[in-house]
């Protein structure tokens, strides 16, 4: 009995030098830090360097080059982006402003905060005031945020007075925003034209999936798009000052309906409240210069519903891809549209989630809690000649993904 005793209070002693020497571990210095980030640093270089120019001998052109992150996720609790120590968002704002890196533009597309379901308004706000200071606290990149599911702060239900709503985030977040953008008034959905290296523009459409004015839907569980906001879409970000010379990016932050539906089914899943085709419809007019005229219904209630009804037949300019999260983990898919015949398919591309403590279960990504494989972002060199993303990684997705991916997007 004595021996039984001392068996259980020597593993219990155990377990508790376990649990301390864990937390001792998981406290990275700041020189740690930055010799992370420096080999984090070397190891996308190496990859992104030979191709920030096109190989054309007689006409070297600088492709166009983002850092695209997603998932930011501050709270008091994620590893890598805690409100007092917000590490792995301050390093990919660094590396977007080294010289070597050369970038045009940053964007993040989403979940910039946490939640939990007690999370107050006032919290949230901090959270949120903490990552756009942060963003945007000597960033010399065109820098472009879109909203999330987890922004608004409606995990809780039945608590709307925790909600963030679309004037919190347009104040917070949106005019915040450090290159020319246009909107329609107060709105978080915008678009902005930055120039093309390799000649023309590159217009950013960025999307917001909480647009609502009276919160009747959890934008937790729901990606929200307004008549209004899509009119916008259709009559102006797709239309105004457009030329031939303009290649187009949408922000999003949830997936868009996979061509391959069964080889996503683990990953890929539909949060839009209303019909999930409606945006890539509305790309596909736009890219083959086509009509387009219907109506988009409501999951949840069926009285309601989105009218478009556009032509884009004179309409120039192009489509690049679709930029997004949510899925926490790496990706890249052929959308779908309702015009099944029309191909070639729109080019989706996922980042993986920027905090680690999100870590997604399907991802195929290893993640550490810190260290090397803590921090990722996506990089891409854009090739509008070729019509061609090279796709790179810094921190952890890097580590699986050791070469650039070549991605075709006309």
């Amino acid at each position: 009995m004595i021996n039984r005793f001392f068996y259980i209070i020597t593993i219990c002693l155990l377990l508790i030098c376990f649990i301390f020497s864990g937390c001792k571990k998981s406290s990275v210095s700041d020189e740690e830090l930055a010799e992370y980030y420096e080999i984090n640093k070397l190891n996308c270089l190496t990859v992104l360097k030979p191709l920030m120019y096109n190989n054309e001998e007689y006409e070297r052109q600088e492709l166009f080059k983002i850092v695209h992150f997603s998932d930011a996720h501050l709270s008091p609790w994620s590893h890598g982006n805690n409100i007092k120590k917000p590490n792995n968002l301050k390093e990919a704002v660094r590396f977007a402003n080294d010289t070597d890196a050369n970038i045009n533009a940053m964007v993040a597309t989403g979940d910039h905060i946490s939640n939990q379901m007690k999370t107050t308004y006032n919290e949230a706000i901090s959270y949120l005031t903490i990552f756009s200071y942060t963003l945007f606290l000597d960033n010399k990149i065109p820098t472009f945020p879109s909203t999330g599911n987890h922004d608004s702060n409606m995990m809780n239900t039945n608590h709307p007075e925790y909600t963030i709503n679309k004037s919190d985030l347009y104040s917070h977040l949106t005019t915040h925003i450090n290159h020319p953008f246009y909107s329609d008034t107060n709105e978080n959905y915008y678009y902005a034209d930055l120039p093309n290296p390799m000649g023309g523009v590159i217009r950013i459409i960025a999307l917001d999936v909480t647009d609502q004015e009276d919160g009747i839907y959890n934008s937790q569980y729901n990606a929200i798009l307004s008549q209004k906001q899509i009119d916008w879409l259709c009559h102006s970000a797709l239309k105004k000052d457009m030329t031939e010379r303009h290649s187009v990016l949408i922000l999003v932050h949830h997936p868009l309906p996979p061509a391959n539906k069964e080889e996503l089914k683990d990953v890929v899943f539909n949060d839009f409240l209303h019909d999930w085709n409606m945006i890539p419809d509305i790309v596909e007019a736009f890219r083959t210069k086509q009509p387009i005229s219907g109506k988009y219904y409501n999951k949840r209630n069926a009285s309601d519903y989105i009218t478009v009804d556009v032509s884009y037949t004179d309409t120039p300019g192009e489509f690049i891809c679709y930029l997004g999260g949510h899925l926490h983990t790496y990706l890249h898919y052929e959308v779908k549209s309702s015009s099944d015949e029309i191909l070639p398919k729109q080019l989706m591309i996922i980042a993986n989630n920027m905090s680690a403590s999100e870590k997604s279960a399907t991802t195929h990504i290893e993640r550490n809690h810190n260290g090397l494989r803590n921090n990722t972002f996506n990089l891409y060199a854009i090739d509008t000649n070729r019509k061609m993303i090279f796709v790179t990684f810094f921190g952890a997705t890097g580590f699986y993904y050791q070469q650039a991916l070549a991605l075709n997007y006309f």
